[in-house]
C-alpha cells in the first residue's frame, strides 16, 4: 500500500514529487485534472508491477506484448464525486464542474489506470459492500479462466468518501492475480 506521506502528496499537490515521478516514470497528460482517487490508483499500480518485476517506469504492458486486464470493487463507486459535482450546481446548472463531471462513473479511476499502463484486458468496476477486494480477485480469476490469451489480471478494491464530520478517507489496495 502507498504510505500516508505518498497519499497526501497525490491529494493536494497537482505537480508530483520525485518519489511518484519515479514510480510511474511518465507523469500522465491528464495529472492535474485528475481525481485525487485516480491519481492514488495510478501510483499504487506503478508500485506494484514495479515490484512485482513487471515493468520498469514508463514502460507499458501493452507495449511489452502483455495483455493484462483490471477489475476494480467499491463499496460506494463515484458517490463522493457524484456528491460534489451536485454540490458545485448549486450556483447554477451552467456553473457545473467539467472536472468533476469526468469522474461521476466509479469505472473512470480504472480507465486512467489502463490507459497509462496499456492494460487491454478487461477493465471494470464492480459493487460489494462487504469485501470488495476478494470480489475482484474472484472476477479476476473468472476471466483468467474463460480467456486464456490474458497474462494476468490486476484486481483492486477502490474507494474515495467522507464519513460525516470527519476527512475524506480513501482506500486503494491492489494485488497481481495469475
Amino acid at each position: 500500500m502507498l504510505t500516508e506521506d505518498i497519499q497526501k502528496e497525490l491529494l493536494f499537490v497537482d505537480q508530483p514529487d520525485d518519489q511518484v515521478k519515479e514510480i510511474l516514470g511518465v507523469i500522465p497528460s491528464r495529472w492535474g485534472r485528475m481525481s485525487a482517487l485516480s491519481r492514488l490508483l495510478l501510483v499504487e499500480t506503478g508500485r506494484v508491477l514495479r515490484a512485482e518485476k513487471n515493468i520498469e517506469p514508463g514502460q507499458r504492458l501493452t507495449d511489452l506484448g502483455k495483455k493484462v486486464g483490471l477489475i476494480g470493487a467499491t463499496r460506494r463507486g463515484s458517490l463522493y464525486t457524484d456528491e460534489a459535482f451536485i454540490r458545485s450546481m448549486e450556483c447554477g446548472q451552467g456553473l457545473a464542474s467539467p472536472a468533476l463531471f469526468g469522474y461521476t462513473l466509479p469505472n473512470i479511476p480504472l480507465a486512467e489506470t489502463a490507459v497509462a499502463f496499456g492494460l487491454i484486458g478487461p477493465v471494470y468496476a464492480v459493487f460489494d459492500v462487504e469485501d470488495p477486494l476478494k470480489s475482484a480477485e474472484k472476477e479476476a480469476r473468472n476471466f483468467l479462466r474463460m480467456q486464456s490469451d490474458l497474462d494476468y489480471m490486476l484486481a483492486c478494491e477502490f474507494d474515495h468518501y467522507q464519513p460525516k464530520g470527519q476527512q475524506e478517507e480513501f482506500t486503494v489496495t491492489l494485488t497481481v492475480v495469475d
